[in-house]
């Protein structure tokens, strides 16, 4: 097996060209997925990352990136100053459609986010809306100079109590995990007095238009205004020394999951299924599906390469199917058999490229979760899950993000854990 040399002259080899979906903070890559992603790049890239994360925590004060914990929050919200025309606005991921959905007045908001109908019932939206105007009536008060996103984690009304352990807390859920405070600490009385909680993560530079903006993960937010009526925090990790330290067994293991990824990587010739095409495209896409499918089915990732390969080509053919059965002409069915076929064909040639990585991709995972591990003793406030029977289970947060110095990120996330559990019947229903 060759090992890697876990050295800065190796770091400088790499490439780093990650970059946020679309330079906007709409969605974050799991690490394990560049290889996916960008190939060969894109395995030197989650490497890349690895060896910064075992500098980091063999206390190595110089580290390749910032640190940021992934709150649970929900929904997105986008706030700030319209560079078009100076005025304040807040939003949802629909900031970015082609037709914008700005809100820069309460009644924006009843015109941008309608109740939908949807197999002729209808879904209300007033839930969103609430929120919204909640955002709209207090972020304002923060004095925001630029285009911040953040995810919300309460309303005042979504507080609640409940006793853990016998000590009572204010709780509450914004999406999967349940965050819990303590009734009589200072960090209550704060929560309790505010209108909303939300915390930051990314701003937007550039310009002159916000589609012109583009993403800069790991905001600090010690210069907004103070307002009781908002709690709010930054992603940002201040201080971990001390907390993750890995032992000397740890460090050993870590080096050694690094130095199979980085043999496995080796053994990549060529990723031609993966092609800067369409067709590339969507096999990047349906090959991640592929994976959420297997863990969503079965809890686990399926540890044999040549089965995975064997079942994505199989989930190949039957989304191709779905679609083929859809067509009303018989031409179209015609012609789509011929592309399902060609794409079968492809596959089967280039088998062994998905087996190789798809090895990779696992190396990658043991790494990760060894690192996710001793970050998870990095802890803000306490979260929970409930289970069957209502009681509180320790959990550990939503997940960590890697941001390098150029503002690029990755998001280190316990997929059978979280994602299992977001899957599952942990996500709230409205």
């Amino acid at each position: 097996m060759r090992a890697v040399e876990i050295t800065k002259s190796y770091l400088k080899e790499c490439v780093i060209h990650h970059r946020l979906d679309e330079n906007k903070n709409t969605h974050l890559e799991h690490l394990e997925d560049l290889i996916f992603n960008d190939g060969l790049a894109g395995g030197k890239e989650a490497i890349n990352y690895l060896i910064s994360f075992y500098d980091m925590l063999k206390g190595n004060a110089k580290t390749q990136f910032n640190l940021t914990t992934k709150w649970d929050g929900a929904p997105a919200i986008f706030c700030g100053i319209d560079p078009s025309d100076g005025e304040f606005f807040v939003g949802t991921k629909g900031v970015f459609n082609k037709s914008p959905k700005l809100n820069k007045s309460l009644a924006d908001i009843k015109v941008n986010h309608p109740d939908k109908v949807e197999k002729g019932e209808t879904k209300s939206a007033e839930g969103l809306r609430k929120k919204l105007a909640n955002a709209y009536t207090h972020l304002k008060k923060l004095n925001i100079k630029g285009v911040l996103q953040g995810d919300l984690l309460f309303s005042q009304e979504d507080l609640q109590t409940a006793n853990i352990n016998g000590e009572d807390h204010i709780v509450f859920k914004p999406n999967t995990i349940i965050y819990a405070v303590p009734s009589n600490s200072e960090l209550a009385k704060e929560i309790k007095s505010a209108k909303l909680g939300i915390v930051f993560h990314t701003e937007y530079v550039g310009g002159p238009t916000l589609a012109d903006m583009n993403a800069r993960f790991g905001y600090d937010s010690s210069g907004l205004a103070k307002s009781n009526d908002v709690w709010y925090r930054d992603a940002i990790i201040k201080d971990y020394s001390g907390q993750v330290t890995m032992t000397k067994e740890e460090s050993e293991q870590l080096k050694v999951y690094i130095e199979n990824a980085n043999s496995s990587l080796s053994q990549v010739s060529n990723l031609d299924f993966l092609k800067n095409n369409e067709f590339g495209q969507d096999l990047r896409q349906r090959i991640k599906a592929s994976v959420n499918k297997i863990i969503r089915d079965f809890g686990d990732f399926e540890k044999d390469a040549e089965s995975f390969a064997t079942q994505f080509i199989g989930d190949y053919k039957e989304v191709m199917k779905k679609a083929i059965d859809k067509l009303s002409s018989d031409a179209g069915k015609v012609r789509k058999t011929q592309v399902m076929l060609d794409g079968i064909k492809f596959l089967e040639e280039n088998k062994k490229q998905i087996v190789n990585a798809y090895v990779v991709y696992l190396d990658l995972i043991r790494a990760k979760e060894l690192i996710i591990k001793k970050l998870a003793n990095i802890r803000q406030i306490d979260t929970f899950v409930q289970n069957a029977e209502g009681d509180y289970e320790v959990t550990g947060e939503e997940g960590f993000v890697a941001v390098d110095h150029i503002g690029n990120a990755i998001k280190l996330v316990d997929r059978l854990d979280f994602s299992v559990k977001n899957f599952g019947t942990g996500r709230p229903s409205t």
